[in-house]
């Protein structure tokens, strides 16, 4: 379902509500910080594959005899190919000793709706191991969703979700907070266990009810979410359409933090 996505880039000033938010520092800690992302995310609303192993199974047989559609998915499937055998082994370590977790300060305007796309869908398990889609989570709430491919990542995500929480997490229902730990390697599943232990201890239990986990290599999908670095972790402020408004990286800092807060009180009172 990934095949046929394409990332938005476009360029966009939002004036009418730049002056709610802070302004980020210009101080720049490591190397050359790039131009945060103006748009993420998939160019349609995503769709709840709710068909069993072997309907999924027969439609991709159905597909086969659709060349064009065939075609674009080889294609698309070279192109990642191609992009991860010219990757080096020590890229994603050698990023964060040159940038140190941060290539660039988050934006300081919400996306425009008409100018960014739409989170994908992926099927996860609560903590109590009932399998959720993730777009059922989404429609009809504000929500901050981190992703998180690693221990170091988590703990970027924390410095966001932790005053996320403490400012929305018992005022209403229509803002939520959704943790999601990945784990793309099936040999290394079983260490998720350890990994959600450690990450979930000083977490209060109604926090921990916005934790999921997602056992599926997403790695195709990431790059539409500028998530091209496993180590770094990643945050998304997504609206009631599902649609992604903002998003930032690494280790927030201050200016980051009431940027959040701010845009997701001013998404609340439009969706009120």
């Amino acid at each position: 379902m990934f095949s046929a996505a394409r990332i938005f880039a476009r360029n966009h000033t939002s004036r009418n509500i730049q002056s709610r938010f802070l302004n980020t520092a210009e101080f720049k800690k490591y190397g050359a910080f790039r131009e945060p992302p103006k748009g993420l995310g998939l160019v349609e609303a995503p769709q709840v594959d709710r068909s069993t192993w072997v309907h999924r199974k027969q439609q991709k047989l159905r597909d086969l005899g659709n060349y064009e559609k065939a075609f674009a998915a080889h294609a698309a499937e070279r192109q990642y190919l191609v992009e991860e055998a010219t990757k080096s082994y020590f890229h994603d370590i050698n990023e964060m000793k040159e940038h140190g977790g941060k290539m660039y300060y988050a934006n300081t305007q919400l996306m425009k709706p008409e100018m960014t796309g739409y989170m994908p869908d992926f099927e996860v398990q609560d903590l109590s191991k009932n399998k959720i889609h993730t777009t059922d989570k989404l429609l009809d709430k504000i929500s901050l969703v981190t992703i998180s491919l690693t221990q170091f990542g988590f703990e970027h995500t924390k410095s966001f979700s932790n005053p996320f929480w403490e400012k929305f997490g018992q005022t209403t229902k229509e803002i939520q907070l959704l943790d999601i730990i990945v784990e793309e390697n099936l040999l290394k599943q079983i260490l998720l266990k350890a990994f959600v232990t450690r990450a979930l201890k000083n977490l209060p239990q109604e926090r921990q009810e916005g934790c999921l986990l997602l056992y599926q290599d997403i790695s195709r999908v990431r790059k539409y979410l500028d998530m091209t670095n496993k180590n770094i972790g990643h945050v998304f402020l997504v609206d009631e359409n599902c649609q992604v408004r903002w998003t930032a990286h690494g280790e927030a800092t201050s200016e980051e933090i009431g940027n959040m807060l701010a845009m997701t009180d001013f998404l609340y009172e439009k969706k009120k």
